[in-house]
């Protein structure tokens, strides 16, 4: 049984089915409106911010899907570091919690077989720790009648890594920022089904603030290295202000 299969990941399905029936067109407005009230409340979203929320949260926060029940990593985990969630600028000046997103979330783990569980360790500010698991919709080929799924699609790896590597810069960097350059390598064959650790960091700082470099990696339970990745962010409000001068 999953951790948090439980009524409210069920309302969390339901509403994304809801939103999936509103009109695309209706939906990218409704979007462009959303940014355009959280940009005119810009001073209000600083990483000091959003770090204070991922810490309150943290309780209540995602715990995977297609996880085991008491899975030892994740225990570790929860034993060591803050497990936190993904925030994202709210209209209302907060912040609004991620349920759901390319690669993590129920509807994630349950429709592509990515599941992300993030943690912080105040004792690396500019770090983000992550366990992951992937099931068989991550699979690069699965023949159902044979019994037989191969490793883990690197699409689906790098997917993760740059879901990872543009999240560490939130709390310690800038809220705005997005990915511009990325690039992975795949050293080994990636396992389904088994909990991995990513760990993501930021390397370097634009000193006017306009990009990060980013760097990550994700291990297998006995430590070795599955792939990596480096992404160079871009803080998109600053960015934004550059071109209209």
């Amino acid at each position: 049984m999953a951790p948090n299969s439980s009524a409210g990941e069920g309302a969390e399905l339901g509403d994304l089915e809801g939103l999936s029936r509103v009109p695309t067109e209706e939906v990218v407005a409704n979007s462009a409106l959303h940014m355009e009230r959280c940009h005119a409340q810009r001073s209000r979203f600083t990483p000091d911010s959003y770090l204070s929320e991922c810490l309150r949260l943290s309780a209540s926060s995602y715990r995977g899907t297609i996880f085991p029940e008491s899975d030892p990593v994740l225990m570790d985990l929860d034993d060591r570091m803050v497990r936190i969630p993904k925030l994202y600028p709210a209209a209302d000046g907060g912040y609004a919690v991620v349920s759901h997103s390319y690669v993590s979330g129920p509807s994630a783990a349950k429709s592509r077989g990515t599941d992300v569980v993030y943690y912080y360790d105040e004792a690396k500010p500019s770090t983000i720790t992550a366990a992951i698991r992937f099931g068989l919709q991550a699979a690069s080929i699965v023949l159902p009648a044979h019994g037989y799924a191969a490793s883990v699609h690197g699409g689906a790896v790098e997917a993760v890594l740059d879901d990872a590597l543009g999240t560490v810069v939130r709390h310690c960097r800038s809220v705005w920022m997005a990915t511009s350059d990325f690039k992975a390598k795949l050293r080994r064959p990636c396992p389904v089904g088994e909990t991995l650790l990513l760990e993501s960091r930021v390397e370097e700082t634009h000193k006017g603030g306009l990009w990060a470099i980013t760097k990550g990696e994700v291990k297998d339970r006995s430590g070795q290295v599955v792939a990596t990745a480096e992404a160079k962010m871009v803080d998109t409000l600053a960015l934004a202000d550059l071109m209209r001068k």
